[in-house]
């Protein structure tokens, strides 16, 4: 990958330099030998991670950006719809050095395209909440991730980059505490075996509840038919139409699972 390697590349000219100038400021140990000439040790230095910061910055070009530049996030892709906080991932990304990745503008157009899809009320506080994608914020993440218009809900991280606004659904409260569960469909891109997983909101952190699969097929189609797969059958108990392959004649291999959520 491109990025890896002029990352690469630029932590290799860092190094160069900070060895230059161990050589010219930093005091080293000296040891004398038998003919009299002096040994050299140099003491090691560990870049912080803000020099390490300003090595992913250098030789950016004009027509990208770094992947957690929440000003232009909220500036040029959420268009001051909304102001997105991401604070509190990048104070874990901190603690575990993952540094965050130069990305071409032109390909953040793309989640701007497909823009928000609108749940109605998630978390109980009586106004709606939207669901939107993003690309990952660094390395040390695979894939993309869904955030909400609401900066109290998680997001929901993934090791996909085949994420869409469309692939979260509010299924209702199914526990009656007053919190939708929702649901998401998860596509790998290539195969045609999928899956859905449901989560319930507890305590600020999405509780994943289970995951059941679903095969592409000529009968449900995600887009149209995704609140079709789920019934609530009483308080904390749902129903969900598992569609776990399809047979040579074409039909679809599926049953009614039962789920408890507590």
């Amino acid at each position: 990958m491109v990025e890896n390697l002029v990352i690469v590349l630029m932590k290799l000219i860092q190094s160069f330099f900070v060895l230059i100038i161990c050589f010219v400021f930093v005091s080293c140990k000296t040891d004398e030998g038998r003919t009299g000439t002096k040994k050299i040790f140099l003491e090691p230095i560990e870049l912080s991670y803000d020099w390490q910061l300003v090595g992913v910055k250098n030789g950016m070009s004009e027509d990208s950006v770094l992947s957690n530049d929440i000003e232009f996030i909220n500036d040029s892709i959420l268009k001051g719809k909304f102001k997105l906080d991401i604070s509190k991932y990048e104070i874990e990304n901190r603690k575990k050095e993952c540094y965050p990745i130069r990305l071409q503008k032109k390909l953040f157009d793309e989640f701007y395209n497909e823009g928000f899809n609108n749940l109605g009320d998630l978390n109980g506080d009586k106004k709606a909440d939207s669901v939107f994608v993003l690309h990952a914020l660094n390395y040390c993440e695979e894939g993309d991730s869904y955030y909400f218009t609401d900066n109290t809900i998680p997001r929901i991280l993934t090791d996909s980059n085949c994420c869409h606004p469309y692939s979260i659904v509010n299924i209702g409260d199914i526990d009656e505490d007053g919190k939708s569960e929702i649901a998401e469909y998860y596509s790998s891109c290539a195969s045609r075996y999928k899956a859905i997983t449901i989560y319930s909101l507890k305590e600020s952190t999405w509780k994943e509840i289970k995951s059941f699969s679903f095969v592409l097929n000529d009968k449900y189609f995600i887009e149209k038919d995704f609140k079709k797969l789920f019934r609530k059958t009483s308080k904390n108990h749902l129903e969900y139409y598992e569609i776990s392959d399809v047979n040579i004649e074409g039909e679809v291999v599926a049953k009614w699972e039962k789920i408890k959520i507590e």
